[in-house]
């Protein structure tokens, strides 16, 4: 087992030092772990930079696919800027829309959420600057619509990591901190207003973040930053506590260093498929079994091609739809915390990868299970 870099903080430091850090806040002991990492693909697409942000803001963190139903190649990307607001981008990569409603950290999507008035698709994210959960209806043009009350959650500290879940009709909003503590909401959109109740309250030894729900499975997934993931039943009258994916711990998986972030599921029928987490430290997403046990099947990171490569991410979000020409086999969207152009390094964006790309570096090969539209 190889041993990691330790992160040494000198109080001595030189302005000089300080003046380079903040050209450039990249981890030398990061990139070299990264380089351990064998399977490599290339972006196949990235988003505009964050507007108004500078090189050095770490400013970008989550992404969410929004499908379109109708025609698949005009479907969304939902971007967070934890700094102001949500941006909505085409599969060009193209910022189409800008929300300028809070510093937004974690956004999350379901589809098809019944309502008194018919059936809407929302989007809803945790903002840092209310210390609330917000909630848009999302528009056939993928244009976002707010809802006219945002909900207070109950924890004293900062709201931080957040996602949907939906069992059966009823919506749930997780929402967690960077103490460990973690809510859960019952959601209910009516009309203009969102109705809501605070269902349970659970509780990690330290920091959380990323959080992904597998909804036909009735399963919630959550990254404790510095020690691995855990997974605990979606129903808050539940009488099961956490459990931990064992091959998923940064003192056990020699490919997983610290900090978990972004989690996501690629899904396949009869609830087979994979499981994605960012690992922050070493530049590298690491995918294991959907089902129980959660095997982990190895890691792999986006290197420089055509698009420069991808460090140091948080957020994650993919989708195994076809989205048309550019991803039929669905797509895999991530956020850049170093973002450059002509080798120049400027503000944080969102990159894309083909789904098969990916599955492609495995041995054997990741399935790929691409579901009908209608199915959504």
């Amino acid at each position: 087992m190889h041993k990691r870099p330790n992160t040494i903080i000198l109080l001595g430091i030189t302005a000089s030092l300080l003046i380079a850090c903040s050209c450039d806040r990249s981890s030398e002991g990061s990139r070299k772990a990264s380089l351990l990492i064998e399977k490599v693909t290339e972006a196949d697409g990235e988003t505009d930079a964050l507007k108004n942000r500078l090189a050095t803001e770490d400013a970008a963190d989550d992404p969410a696919i929004w499908v379109n139903p109708d025609s698949p190649e005009q479907s969304r990307i939902i971007g967070t800027d934890k700094k102001g607001g949500l941006a909505v981008y085409d599969l060009d990569g193209n910022e189409l829309f800008y929300y300028a409603d809070g510093n937004m950290n974690n956004v999350d999507i379901r589809q098809n959420i019944k309502t008194g008035q018919g059936l809407i698709d929302i989007a809803a994210c945790s903002n840092r600057s209310s210390n609330t959960l917000n909630f848009y209806s999302i528009e056939k043009d993928g244009s976002l619509h707010q809802f006219e009350n945002a909900i207070p959650v109950e924890m004293k500290d900062e709201v931080y990591g957040f996602c949907l879940s939906k069992n059966q009709d009823q919506l749930y909003a997780f929402v967690n901190s960077t103490f460990g503590n973690i809510e859960q909401w019952e959601i209910v959109p009516e009309g203009k207003k969102i109705s809501t109740k605070l269902v349970r309250r659970l509780k990690l030894a330290s920091k959380t973040e990323g959080m992904v729900s597998d909804d036909e499975a009735g399963i919630l997934f959550i990254g404790e930053e510095a020690k691995g993931i855990w997974k605990i039943s979606i129903d808050p009258n539940s009488t099961k506590g956490f459990e931990l994916l064992s091959q998923s711990t940064v003192d056990k998986n020699e490919n997983i260093y610290e900090d978990i972030e972004g989690l996501c599921i690629y899904k396949q029928s009869n609830g087979s498929g994979y499981l994605i987490a960012s690992s922050q430290g070493n530049y590298s997403y690491a995918v294991f079994e959907r089902k129980t046990p959660h095997n982990y099947l190895g890691s792999f990171r986006i290197d420089n091609g055509l698009i420069d490569g991808v460090e140091e991410t948080d957020g994650i979000d993919i989708i195994n739809l076809n989205l048309g020409e550019k991803f039929p086999a669905g797509m895999f969207v991530v956020q850049d915390g170093f973002n450059k152009k002509d080798e120049k390094s400027i503000a944080q964006n969102f990159k894309m990868v083909r789904w098969e790309k990916i599955a492609n570096l495995f041995e054997p090969k990741l399935n790929i299970d691409t579901q009908c539209i209608a199915a959504k």
